[in-house]
């Protein structure tokens, strides 16, 4: 009786973490740290148990486990600190984080899966509606105030983050884990060919990423539907939902300062002394972006192969002879630095870090989960086909290597990533 108590309380345990996950993410890094410990120490219990299991020998998560310890192998090689080495042997805590959403989704029953979707449609709404309440009173319902505000005789601010409060993530967080849990809940209540509904459930969620001013997550957002239309074969369907955002951004840049700043002039502030008022190419050219890329490409060249090592970009970057320009001729470079935290790109983040190797996993990544939905998406009978295409579509537009970023292995990157990672897994494994 003790013995089943004992693997019955972890079991319940594992439930509740995915159950909520999408509510502690906005906890912050360490509620992530202290879920995903939790996560991996009970996962790590079960596959010992069940190490015969066929899942853990599928091409996707081999693929994944490899990639995942060619960098752990690569922070030994480059090895520069302890808390780097700690941090890459930390990074597997996110592969189980995955196998865990798989574990417990094909655990639990019908009911249980509705009330989880319905429990966190609630949450996304609940988190949307507050970043709309801060926008129209400047402060949300916790009294948190925006972000990058000019406080003059009008108030004006350009970012909406809601209960993410100086954390200016609101934008990331509703374009992939408010997405998912659009794509599970517009499936689960048979209202897929509703079209007015999903419309308005669409909508709402796009204009509230609009009012957060990240333009990041809404690059995810179009992606999401181009590859969504691409594997339904109908792309004709993604220029007319392109037309219709475009037209909805420009309407709202007309009425709302943050819009305007963040998505249609934003370029405006960019550019060298000699080259402000010159055409969009040199003001990306001379954009902070630009800077990163920059410094990333140089790193890349001086260590091709292998890189400089995972985390290595804060602490080389400063070595770099575009970086060493922008510190020397601030005026003319705008004050921006080619240094940072990260390159901005998750391809040459892999590829200043990891190298040509790291740049290869990645690439090799996004092309096995492309090919596991290409392969099954003809499979068009299968009820679970439209959420199954739905999230693989997700999961390519956050890994989109031509698109501007984050750090991928940073805590809420990488968490929300990997619990999306973990729902294509299973409704990959019910496609096929």
């Amino acid at each position: 009786m003790n013995k089943q108590i004992a693997i019955f309380f972890p079991d319940k345990i594992l439930s509740l973490i995915i159950f909520c996950f999408p509510l502690i993410i906005t906890l912050k890094s360490a509620a992530i740290n202290i879920a995903t410990a939790a996560v991996s120490v009970i996962m790590l219990f079960y596959i010992f148990k069940n190490w015969q299991n066929n899942f853990y020998r599928t091409k996707l998560v081999t693929y994944t486990i490899i990639f995942f310890s060619f960098i752990f192998l690569n922070s030994i090689i480059n090895f520069t600190s302890f808390d780097i080495l700690l941090k890459s042997i930390g990074n597997f805590r996110y592969l189980f984080l995955s196998i865990a959403v798989f574990f417990v989704l094909k655990k639990i029953s019908d009911l249980q899966k509705k009330i989880f979707i319905y429990f966190n449609i609630i949450i996304i709404f609940l988190i949307a509606l507050d970043i709309l309440y801060q926008f129209f009173f400047y402060k949300d319902i916790f009294g948190f105030p925006p972000g990058m505000c000019n406080q003059s005789l009008t108030i004006k601010c350009l970012r909406f983050s809601g209960v993410f409060n100086d954390e200016l993530i609101a934008g990331s967080y509703l374009s992939q884990i408010g997405v998912l849990i659009l794509i599970l809940f517009i499936n689960l209540n048979k209202i897929y060919s509703q079209f007015l509904i999903k419309i308005f459930l669409y909508l709402f969620l796009i204009t509230i990423i609009l009012l957060t001013g990240e333009r990041a997550a809404m690059l995810i957002v179009m992606i999401y539907f181009f590859f969504n239309f691409f594997f339904r074969k109908k792309i004709i369907n993604f220029f007319f939902v392109f037309i219709f955002l475009s037209t909805l951004l420009l309407f709202s840049s007309q009425r709302i300062e943050s819009v305007n700043s963040r998505f249609v002039h934003f370029l405006d502030g960019w550019g060298s002394i000699s080259e402000k008022h010159t055409g969009i190419i040199n003001k990306i050219i001379e954009s902070p972006w630009s800077y990163h890329y920059q410094a990333a490409i140089e790193l890349f060249l001086q260590k091709p192969i292998l890189g400089h090592g995972p985390k290595s970009f804060r602490v080389k970057c400063e070595n770099t002879d575009i970086d060493k320009k922008t510190k020397q001729q601030a005026d003319y470079y705008g004050n921006y630095r080619a240094c940072s935290t990260h390159p901005h790109n998750y391809l040459l983040e892999f590829l200043s870090e990891n190298g040509i190797v790291g740049g290869l996993f990645f690439i090799g990544l996004i092309y096995i989960v492309f090919s596991c939905i290409y392969k099954n998406c003809k499979n068009k009978k299968d009820e679970n086909m439209p959420i199954f295409i739905g999230i693989g579509s997700l999961l390519l537009a956050i890994v989109f290597p031509f698109k501007p970023s984050g750090s991928f292995f940073t805590t809420f990157n990488a968490s929300m990533l990997f619990y999306i990672f973990g729902f294509f897994l299973y409704y990959l494994n019910k496609v096929k």
